[in-house]
């Protein structure tokens, strides 16, 4: 009797060629055409970004078909579908591309980007950053290639040494009593310094604070600290809010003065009426003139010169009754 894996796995090979979309929605969620469907995993081709990306079965959620969208013919990726005739698992795609620069992960706190050393069959060797990261094959969701750029720490890639193990949780025997930082990314990033608790499980002291940890929560993991990443990201918190607060005082500066030029014109809108026009129209005056007073700051100028215009023709017309 068929399992439920299997009767998604034949559902899927129904779809190949056609145009689907795999996920809906998050980093992970991408459409185009479904190239190629394989024990555990899928080849997706990306119409918008021209890319190729590799998904693990186990960490798709949906397929979505569109009906509507005729399914692109795809004989010019022949080439490319004959050569993963003899690829038939994952961790066997993986080798294909070691030492090609890859991406793992479509995005998210654990997507990683670098120059792929080593695989085996439970963890992944990455040199991103000037670091070596390993990475646990299980929580890889999808990966696609990158075209390579060249800098200062990946020219000395072929002098880089890393640790190769049978096992994911001998890479962390590998760590003990050594500072480490666990999963890239988001609220399950910790760093401490990495101990054996017994039974299986680990415990990962930072300050005063004692974190046990199941080994296969652990995505990835490398030696050192994450200082670099903190300071670049304090140092944007910074400047944003450096930023911020000279926004402030410009617009504080701006308040005070534009308040202090109208003040002055109200007063001299007050000294040159004193002297002119009829006791009624001083009367009027005085009872307009504390609106001015207590003008708010951002009272603009056209407010100012619309209520002058205002009292210049009562002036006249009082004259001219008068007359």
């Amino acid at each position: 009797m068929a399992t439920t894996i299997e009767n998604f796995h034949v559902y899927l090979k129904s779809l190949v060629g056609k145009m689907i979309k795999v996920n809906r929605g998050g980093p992970e969620s991408k459409s185009g055409q479904l190239l190629a469907v394989k024990s555990d995993f899928l080849v997706l081709y990306v119409t918008d970004t021209e890319s190729v990306v590799y998904y693990q079965l186990k960490h798709i959620r949906s397929i979505t078909e569109n009906s509507k969208i005729q399914s692109r013919p795809h004989t010019m990726f022949s080439n490319f579908i004959e050569n993963l005739r003899k690829v038939n698992s994952f961790y066997r795609l993986m080798k294909f591309f070691q030492n090609e620069t890859i991406q793992l992960n479509q995005g998210g706190p654990e997507v990683l980007s670098g120059k792929l050393l080593d695989v085996t069959n439970h963890y992944a060797v990455l040199y991103s950053g000037g670091k070596v990261v390993y990475v646990n094959l299980e929580h890889i969701k999808s990966f696609s290639p990158k075209e390579e750029r060249q800098t200062s720490d990946e020219k000395r890639e072929d002098s880089v040494r890393y640790v190769k193990v049978n096992s994911f949780d001998e890479i962390l025997n590998y760590f003990l009593h050594q500072w480490v930082s666990i999963n890239g990314g988001g609220p399950e990033a910790l760093e401490g310094v990495l101990s054996y608790n017994g039974n299986g499980t680990f415990i990962l002291i930072n300050k005063e604070e004692v974190i046990r940890i199941q080994p296969f929560h652990v995505r990835s993991i490398f030696g050192g600290a994450r200082k670099q990443q903190d300071q670049k990201s304090s140092s944007k918190t910074d400047k944003k809010t450096g930023e911020r607060k000279g926004e402030e005082d410009e617009v504080s500066d701006d308040d005070d003065h534009r308040t202090d030029k109208y003040k002055s014109r109200c007063s001299e809108h007050k000294t040159s009426s004193r002297f002119t026009g009829t006791s009624k129209t001083r009367k009027r005056e005085r009872h307009v003139s504390p609106k001015f007073t207590r003008a708010s700051k951002y009272q603009t100028d056209h407010d100012f010169k619309w209520k002058s215009r205002n009292e210049e023709v009562v002036k006249s017309v009082h004259y001219r009754w008068k007359g």
